[in-house]
């Protein structure tokens, strides 16, 4: 009598013939399609590698010269602070190397006041300058003296920023049209009506003068009315041997800014008729500027108050890789000296 197994016996004697092997063209052709697959991922990983390479060497340009226009564009912003009353104060000062790298002097005031030159200051001597005389000859020159202490008040002011900021400061000198000077500043002297030496009180101060620590005088500076003398605070912007872009302050302090760069450039649009139906803009590499510093000649006297917009140029300095000819190294920026407005 046939049981439960029966009907699956009789497939057993199928299960000992021997199983056949792969052939060869089984074999070449899994081989084949492993390689392709093989290939297919490497290529994948190494594009999608450079795509993150790419994008790395990107967002480092980018943030590269997003600090040059960030650091640099925030201090031309400043530029002319505290200089109102001249429109013809050199607030911003540009010039050029040998390589066409620009060297920028960005300018403010430390001091909402300054000094009038109450007596010609000559070139080639090392005179003290006289800042108060009362004879009434210079205008501005005046004894102020609202708090009846006996200093003239704006003198007053100097001395007391003088002294608390160490007993020798830079001051600068300048002419009124473009010309001025760097000096040390470390004194004061006050003087009566028959101009001797006295401690300052009340009613007997008829002018004063501030001692230039032994300087030499380049230029001659007229009691004109158009001289004064500030106190100012100079940050300059210059791309070093090592391709990197520093920061002098007041020509002492030297620091680091940006490093890996090609090249940096300051180019000034400069407007001088400023009439409804007038849009002529002058592009100028050197500020000041003489003939051929800007794309064509102005045709009036420059004066800093001109400037329309400063323009920051640079280029980041990148390794020679196959993905770095789609990277954009060179930007520029365009920055308004916001100081301008007081004009």
């Amino acid at each position: 009598m046939a049981n439960k197994y029966t009907k699956f016996k009789q497939h057993l004697p199928g299960l000992d013939k021997s199983n056949k092997g792969v052939t060869l063209g089984e074999l070449l052709a899994g081989s084949l399609v492993s390689l392709v697959i093989i290939n297919l991922g490497f290529m994948g990983f190494s594009w999608s590698r450079q795509m993150y390479l790419q994008d790395q060497q990107a967002s480092d340009v980018n943030q590269t010269l997003r600090s040059v226009f960030e650091i640099v564009g925030t201090d031309i912003k400043q530029a002319g602070e505290g200089f109102a009353e001249d429109p013809n104060f050199p607030s911003i000062v540009v010039s050029q190397d040998d390589d066409d790298n620009s060297e920028i002097r960005i300018r403010r005031s430390l001091l909402t006041s300054s000094l009038p030159v109450c007596g010609q200051v000559a070139v080639g001597t090392s005179d003290a300058v006289t800042v108060v005389d009362d004879t009434g000859s210079v205008a501005g020159c005046d004894v102020i003296d609202d708090d009846n202490n006996g200093w003239p008040d704006v003198l007053e002011t100097w001395r007391d920023y003088r002294t608390s900021n160490g007993a020798t400061i830079r001051a600068f000198i300048y002419n009124g049209f473009g010309t001025g000077e760097f000096f040390d500043y470390n004194g004061e002297e006050t003087f009566d009506t028959g101009n001797s030496t006295v401690t300052p009180s009340p009613g007997i101060v008829a002018s004063a003068s501030i001692s230039a620590s032994g300087h030499t005088w380049q230029n001659t500076y007229e009691a004109n009315g158009s001289s004064r003398i500030y106190l100012i605070e100079e940050r300059r912007y210059r791309l070093n041997d090592d391709n990197e872009l520093e920061l002098i302050i007041d020509d002492e302090q030297t620091s680091r800014v940006v490093g890996n760069l090609e090249s940096f450039e300051i180019i000034t649009h400069v407007q001088q008729d400023l009439s409804v139906n007038s849009s002529a803009t002058y592009t100028c590499t050197v500020i000041p500027p003489n003939n051929g510093d800007c794309d064509s000649n102005l045709p009036n006297p420059y004066v800093w108050s001109q400037i329309r917009f400063v323009e920051i140029k640079s280029e980041v300095s990148i390794s020679d890789t196959p993905y770095s000819s789609s990277v954009e190294t060179e930007k520029s920026e365009r920055v308004f000296p916001r100081n301008i407005l007081n004009y």
